[in-house]
């Protein structure tokens, strides 16, 4: 019996051990040294995705390459008085670059104009163009753009089908909002169950969420499709608001980029760009790229720095012959 016992004792003892050793290597080994588990930038601490009011989150002011507002290069407030003055919506296409594909349309239209030209980019990493529309309103008063460029279409039509499938939805609201202080201490710091969820969604709700929106379906698709016009719509009424010494208001454009489609989104894309022929202000440059080889991806929508200029020039070129040669 004592035996017994001692057996016991001496299993339970090392079960204890035998965790104690998994729940180490899990959270130190696996997590904070060799990088698997839930994707850190969910939580929002990088320095490009900070949480900010209204739009959700934004770049972390003064840090690295952002200035006082938290995007990507010059502020705003350095605007000549005078000079034609560009605001520049996008996510990381338009955050990412050297030179960026703003500081490229800035560039080219000094040159096209013969006028002086700032283009202040208000991209960030992961946003789309429902965190634009309110960006514009947080910014834009001050700013007073005589031209509001929104450059996307990747993060609104297939950035829902990995991340929170809610159209128009940041792409992690699901996680930042919704999901309890417990799981996020469980995802943010164990490894194996944050390997665990990217693969079934279970403990961040993301699979309940596909459950009820069913990314896959052909409903959930034209919503999607819905709310990128409606959310255009709502961003060239909402430029109205603003004053600009140019033009009386500021002129609005959208262009819609290109990136891979998936095969199952190819129906959804041909239909995109067949309504953009509709809208005056929407400007379909989702096959520029084509002439280029293939490996000018780096994946499935960010790009080789060539396809940059080529994108620059272009929106540049589509500006300077809508507005000034046609005036």
């Amino acid at each position: 019996m004592k035996n017994s016992k001692k057996s016991i004792s001496n299993a339970l003892i090392y079960i204890a051990y035998l965790i104690v050793i998994v729940i180490l290597f899990d959270v130190f080994i696996l997590k904070h040294v060799l990088n698997y588990g839930y994707p850190t930038h969910f939580k929002e601490e990088n320095e490009q995705r900070y949480p900010a009011p209204f739009v959700e989150f934004s770049g972390k002011p003064n840090v690295g390459n952002q200035n006082e507002f938290g995007f990507r290069g010059k502020s705003y407030r350095l605007a000549d008085t005078g000079c034609i003055k560009i605001a520049f919506f996008g996510g990381s296409t338009g955050y990412y670059g050297n030179p960026t594909i703003p500081e490229i349309l800035e560039r080219e239209l000094n040159i096209l104009t013969k006028q002086k030209v700032f283009v202040a980019n208000f991209s960030v990493i992961g946003a789309n163009h429902r965190q634009h529309l309110h960006a514009m309103i947080e910014h834009l008063t001050y700013f007073k753009p005589d031209i509001i460029v929104f450059y996307g279409g990747y993060n609104e039509i297939i950035q829902p089908v990995f991340c929170d499938p809610r159209p128009g939805y940041p792409y992690n609201f699901y996680y930042r909002r919704e999901l309890s202080p417990l799981k996020k201490i469980l995802l943010e710091n164990s490894a194996i169950l944050g390997e665990i969820d990217i693969r079934t969604g279970f403990l961040s709700g993301l699979k309940n969420l596909r459950k009820i929106y069913n990314p896959d379906s052909n409903e959930w698709k034209q919503k999607i499709i819905g709310n990128y016009f409606e959310t255009l719509n709502l961003a060239k009424n909402a430029s109205l608001i603003y004053k600009s010494t140019k033009f009386g208001n500021p002129v609005f454009y959208a262009f819609y980029q290109p990136f891979q489609v998936p095969k199952d989104y190819l129906n959804s894309q041909i239909e995109i760009k067949s309504r953009i022929r509709n809208y005056s202000f929407i400007y379909d440059v989702s096959d520029l790229y084509l002439p280029l080889k293939k490996d000018i991806y780096n994946d499935i929508v960010h790009v080789k720095q060539p396809a940059n200029y080529l994108m620059g020039k272009k929106m540049a070129q589509i500006i300077d012959s809508s507005i000034f040669n046609k005036n």
